[in-house]
């Protein structure tokens, strides 16, 4: 079969998920790729390049976000496409803009010899009549099951992709389990991480604005959302944690649909003045914050991880989240997905995050240790370059399928 010759082929890569769309594209771009990146300006906030590298006020609700307030911040290069999807508008109102919207979208996409769709726009690549590769960052833990248009859509976006991308690797759990996707060419390819961006850097400022000099400070960015980020055990192990570390402080991000609830049970258990809360951050003030702690912790609900786990690690920090799952069930496709065992940090259960959090703080060298492997591990497989040329590599498979 004749090679693709990538220098001819014209990529969209459509959806920003996660910011992932962004840090590929700008990679690509970097590799004399001939790729475009499309944003949808009434998407979620973190989906909007200018979180990835405005400086942003730390203030602004990424639910509320407006592009037209920030966009003096930064400046996007003229490979981004923006549209409006009108996703904030009520639909009876506004149903002709909506479908409008539609067919433009499609229009664009006819543009392009190939497309990469996040979510939730394989629903619509499907009838573009064009290749195109469906993109999951954990869309398919909600649609495969479901009676409704939306997820009978998404199923069969999926089943005419002619690749499958997955970030999650507890995700090939379900993938497996789908007959529908068991001829389907899928792929693990992990969130691109800028090595140069996210490193180790000087946050004495932002640490002294949250701790005194001789306290230990713990960072967990996840969004207030207990059901998969499994901030309640976090916070009872912090409350055991703080009866053998006096001196220590726990910033806490004070968004999402549980944060009431995290302060309630904050309060209950007396730690109030051991918590910092503090609003969501744009992520290039987000690296200060990481530099500005001693432990990073993520989520403890589901197994593999999302940018946060990769973005703290880069900062050079050590990082505890569930990365196999509960009592590890999800390992087996860890290793699938990397081919080996990660070197990061394990807890699921509320006494594990508790003596992974004695370990940290009672072992220096143990701490700096980690934090130096898994920003070994981290680069090698998270690396932009390296995500980016396995992207490549997938679309120009699908292109010859």
């Amino acid at each position: 079969m004749i090679k693709f010759d990538t220098n001819f082929m014209r990529i969209l890569i459509l959806g920003n998920m996660a910011n992932d769309g962004y840090s590929v594209a700008k990679e690509l771009r970097k590799m004399n790729v001939d790729v475009d990146l499309a944003v949808n300006t009434s998407d979620f906030g973190m989906a909007l390049p200018e979180w990835e590298d405005a400086e942003i006020e730390s203030n602004v609700d990424p639910f509320l976000v407006n592009r037209n307030e920030i966009k003096s911040a930064w400046v996007p290069p003229a490979w981004i496409r923006y549209f409006d999807f009108h996703n904030k508008v009520p639909r009876k109102k506004h149903m002709m803009a909506k479908i409008k919207s539609r067919i433009n979208l499609i229009r664009m996409m006819r543009e392009y010899d190939i497309i990469e769709t996040h979510v939730p726009f394989s629903l619509y690549s499907q009838f573009s009549g064009m290749p195109y590769v469906a993109y999951d960052a954990g869309w398919i833990r909600y649609f495969p099951y479901g009676n409704t248009i939306r997820d009978k859509l998404a199923r069969r976006g999926y089943r005419k992709a002619k690749g499958i991308i997955m970030t999650n690797s507890d995700a090939l759990r379900i993938s497996d389990s789908l007959p529908y996707l068991k001829n389907k060419k899928i792929s693990f390819v992990p969130f691109a991480i800028d090595p140069e961006k996210y490193k180790p850097l000087d946050a004495r400022e932002i640490r002294a604005r949250c701790a005194k000099e001789d306290e230990f400070l713990l960072f967990s960015p996840a969004r207030q959302y207990w059901a998969e980020k499994g901030n309640d055990k976090l916070i009872r192990a912090f409350a055991k944690f703080v009866k053998v570390f006096p001196k220590s402080k726990l910033l806490l991000v004070s968004w999402s649909i549980d944060k009431d609830k995290s302060k309630e049970l904050v309060s209950s258990l007396r730690i109030s003045d051991k918590i910092v809360w503090i609003d969501p951050l744009p992520k290039n003030q987000l690296i200060r914050y990481f530099n500005a702690a001693d432990i990073v912790l993520d989520q403890f609900v589901l197994g593999g991880w999302g940018t946060t786990t990769p973005e703290a690690i880069s900062c050079g920090k050590p990082t505890i989240t569930s990365w196999a799952g509960k009592d590890r069930q999800d390992e087996p496709y860890i290793i699938r997905a990397y081919e080996q065992k990660p070197p990061l940090l394990h807890a699921w259960h509320e006494e594990e995050i508790y003596h992974i959090l004695v370990k940290c703080a009672g072992d220096i060298e143990f701490r700096h240790e980690s934090a130096n492997q898994c920003r070994e591990w981290i680069m090698k497989t998270h690396g932009s370059r390296t995500v980016a040329s396995k992207h490549l590599q997938v679309l120009n498979a699908a292109m010859q399928r």
